[in-house]
């Protein structure tokens, strides 16, 4: 990426010129910086700086189809919300109002089981990985189908690509 700077006298702004934006790392883009010197003319390039996925694993979610409704239901329906106080604050009335949500929400993860995770499952495994995936398998379906050299050539790029992606994910 780089910059552009206006040229001398003129009244524009900046403008950043994109020469790579890939729009599945936005998430780990922590900030940018342009202290780098110029490369000429009036290019400086742009350093970016990027936050690595997480290694800890999501939690379970809850599976709500198995939710022991029979036992809730009557919990739910005798389940009391404590009086707010006449005149609050923001600040009690915020408490106010986690306090019985979190209450409530105990009540129903109580009984409501989770889903684990399965013992195949990967730490390392990223939504980026599950894109880059997908859009490897439809390139190599594709591929035999259209049968041109071009499609070959993506197929083994995007093949390429996921492996690498896989590669750095696990290290």
């Amino acid at each position: 990426m780089y910059t552009r700077y206006p040229l001398s006298g003129s009244a524009r702004p900046s403008v950043i010129d994109l020469a790579f934006a890939n729009p599945l790392l936005l998430p780990f883009v922590k900030g940018w910086d342009t202290s780098l010197p110029s490369t000429g003319s009036a290019h400086v390039p742009i350093t970016i700086l990027l936050d690595s996925p997480s290694q800890t694993l999501p939690p379970p979610l809850l599976t709500w189809d198995h939710t022991d409704w029979e036992t809730l239901s009557p919990l739910v329906e005798t389940f009391q919300v404590p009086s707010p106080l006449s005149c609050p604050s923001p600040k009690p009335l915020d408490e106010w109002l986690t306090t019985s949500l979190d209450r409530l929400t105990t009540l129903l993860k109580e009984h409501t089981p989770s889903s684990r995770p399965s013992h195949h499952s990967k730490p390392w495994w990223s939504r980026h990985l599950t894109i880059l995936r997908r859009e490897y398998h439809k390139v190599a379906r594709m591929a035999p189908k259209q049968g041109t050299m071009a499609m070959r050539e993506l197929a083994n790029a995007s093949r390429a690509g996921y492996l690498k992606a896989i590669k750095v994910a696990r290290n």
